[in-house]
């Protein structure tokens, strides 16, 4: 398995592809947090940007039931969080984002 098989794999089960993203995310911090190399942050960004950007187009197009205005999921995240509107669908999108980057916050605290 290459690289762009794992990206079309996220792309056809998205479920899988969130949890398998939220383990490298975690990962990725902690990796981060102990190697300061901006080498190796580099290439972790590499590896990991594609994967994001693959879970936010797929599966967080599901999730929040709205074509993505952002690249990464993060920054959906942040844009949910910003506007609970007056709909189900905002507030669902609204609670989505608080939950979600409260997880997030714990590995890498302000991340969103």
């Amino acid at each position: 398995m290459n690289y762009i098989d794992l990206l079309a794999y996220l792309a056809t089960h998205p479920i899988e592809s969130f949890l398998i993203t939220l383990v490298q995310f975690i990962v990725v911090m902690k990796i981060h947090y102990l190697a300061h190399n901006k080498y190796l942050h580099y290439a972790l960004a590499a590896w990991f940007i594609p994967q994001d950007f693959v879970v936010n187009m797929v599966l967080f197009t599901i999730i929040g039931v709205e074509l993505p205005k952002e690249y990464l999921v993060t920054a959906r995240l942040k844009r949910w969080k910003r506007s609970p509107g007056f709909s189900l669908l905002d507030a669902w999108r609204y609670a989505v984002g608080w939950k979600l980057c409260a997880i997030l916050n714990k590995y890498d605290a302000g991340h969103c």
